[in-house]
């Protein structure tokens, strides 16, 4: 199950009377797509725990806010992803400083690569990232979700690949912040013939 299965009208209805067998069903059908999607965003396991409690419980507490069943999954997504934003935009562990790069394994397949550039950035544009790339969103469907434009989001989903681009084409575990895997800015000058 994921975000877009839709609800149907009998457990929201069920919902809006506070059932808690109902909740508990819900919640075991939605909670693995919203740790999923919490884990993501924030980069670390334990605020990803709290903000799916804290997601469902407002969920739950908000739900006579929900009109329509078949938006249930959008709806909680967004609280979802605003408690993940409101529980510090924390991010993994940061590697130490003194991290020697090491030579690429061949049989290495990036995957470990990936999820330590998108921990390197900064909540939102891993957030923007994150639910435009993996999720599927729509720049529209975003801006909605964080309470911004759509050419923020645009623009943040920009400089987020080219972020996590410019950190998997470096050397493995360079620090966060250092130059490693920058393209070289130095032009070489040409020279002029005198006498022209």
């Amino acid at each position: 199950m994921d975000f877009s299965t839709p609800l149907d009208e009998i457990s929201l209805a069920a919902l809006k009377r506070d059932c808690r067998r109902t909740q508990e069903k819900v919640y075991r059908d939605y909670s693995r797509p919203a740790w999923n999607l919490a884990v993501r965003l924030s980069g670390s396991e334990a605020t990803a725990w709290d903000a799916v409690q804290n997601g469902f419980v407002k969920a739950f507490e908000k739900i006579a806010q929900l009109e329509r069943a078949d938006r249930f999954g959008a709806w909680l997504r967004r609280i979802v992803v605003n408690q993940v934003m409101d529980a510090g935009r924390r991010s993994m562990d940061p590697l130490p400083e003194h991290h020697e790069p090491v030579e690429a394994d061949p049989d290495h397949d990036g995957a470990l690569d990936l999820v330590r550039a998108l921990s390197r950035l900064d909540a939102q544009d891993r957030a923007v990232l994150w639910l435009h790339d993996v999720e599927g969103l729509t720049h529209a469907e975003i801006a909605e979700t964080l309470d911004q434009s759509v050419p923020w989001s645009k623009t943040r989903l920009s400089r987020a690949r080219a972020k996590a681009r410019q950190w998997l084409q470096a050397p493995l575990y360079a620090p966060a912040g250092s130059d490693a895997g920058a393209e070289s800015t130095n032009t070489t000058k040409r020279s002029m013939p005198h006498g022209r």
